[in-house]
């Protein structure tokens, strides 16, 4: 009998006791023959996943809102693997009918007909400023956007959702798995990207409380990589300008933590976090390592003390030369 209320056993939780050996190399010819769907796969870490995979033989069909991107990126990977099993669908996350249609077309171009490993990749960074609500006092501030929300939590629970749905008939003995994509903001907090701090808080706790029932899950396993600043994409140019100077985490450590977890079939309920190579690289996470994610927020901070200073003396500049400079040839032209 269990002592927990919810009736759960150790036993019964799948969640990998034993803490990955990140200096043993893992077997990528598990893939072969596996169907593999990504959302958000036409660029950055998404794309990444797909040009790893492909040459493995596995079927990979990806989803995302970029059709140009996403069939040129097909196009081209066919024809330098020579694996036809590449496929790009065009789905809005957002949308749960788009990603049921998804889904259905993901199933049925698998060879085995069943899917086994879906990776919610779909996200986006800070859409808009939230800490600067715009409008006279006297008025109301007009409502934050919501992008930032819809793509990384609500995108992810409809892919968690219809992920568990076909799963579930994928047959005994292989491998069934759900990969999430978090973020070290998933951990800690960012000075600027209070949304996307909150969409990736959201992220985390959402995939520690799925994996408890695997009962209701019909034996999925389920991982998370949570990567620091990455260049792609999704990371504004206001952001790269903010972390000039400073080392950020590469697409390839963040794929190959990906890759990791989708060939280690024993591996389940375990976070891995990609800092930048020079802060430690890929490593396991806990919350009771939060204290420690914390160094990469207060370097941030410091990015942007900095430059608020330079800003700062850039408009002290411009005032002294209005003053001193604009200020007497204006005057100088109006006596004449």
């Amino acid at each position: 009998m269990s002592d927990s209320p919810f009736g759960l056993t150790p036993d019964e939780v799948l969640y990998s006791q034993t803490p990955i050996d990140l200096s043993k190399p893992y077997d990528e010819s598990t893939v072969k023959g596996s169907t593999i769907v990504i959302t958000g796969g036409a660029r950055g870490i998404g794309e990444g996943m797909l040009r790893r995979f492909a040459p493995l033989g596995a079927t990979v069909v990806i989803g995302d809102v970029n059709t140009a991107r996403g069939e040129a990126l097909i196009k081209e990977l066919r024809e330098s693997t020579g694996n036809e099993n590449l496929h790009f669908l065009h789905v809005d996350v957002v949308s749960y009918p788009s990603q049921c249609a998804f889904f259905r077309s993901a199933l049925a171009l698998s060879p085995s007909g069943h899917l086994n490993t879906i990776i919610a990749n779909a996200g986006v960074g800070e859409v808009g400023h939230f800490e600067s609500p715009t409008g006279a006092p006297d008025t109301d501030p007009p409502e934050p956007p919501m992008t930032t929300i819809d793509v990384n939590v609500k995108g992810a629970i409809f892919t968690a959702r219809l992920a568990l749905h076909h799963l579930k008939s994928t047959p005994p003995g292989q491998d069934r798995h759900l990969l999430f994509l978090g973020s070290l903001a998933s951990f800690a907090a960012g000075p600027a990207m209070a949304v996307y701090s909150a969409s990736k808080h959201a992220v985390l706790g959402f995939f520690r409380s799925l994996r408890l029932y695997p009962s209701a899950r019909d034996g999925v396993r389920m991982n998370i990589v949570c990567p620091y600043f990455v260049d792609t994409p999704i990371l504004p140019l206001g952001g790269r300008t903010i972390l000039a100077g400073l080392e950020r985490a590469l697409v390839e450590d963040v794929v190959e933590a990906a890759a990791r977890f989708v060939c280690e079939r024993g591996v389940m309920g375990r976070s891995l976090c990609v800092a930048p190579r020079g802060s430690g690289g890929v490593m396991e996470m806990g919350v009771g390592e939060m204290e420690e994610v914390e160094v990469f927020s207060r370097r941030i901070v410091r990015a942007l003390n900095r430059e608020a200073a330079v800003r700062a003396w850039v408009h002290m500049w411009w005032d002294l030369w209005v003053l001193f400079v604009v200020g007497p040839i204006v005057g100088l032209f109006r006596k004449y």
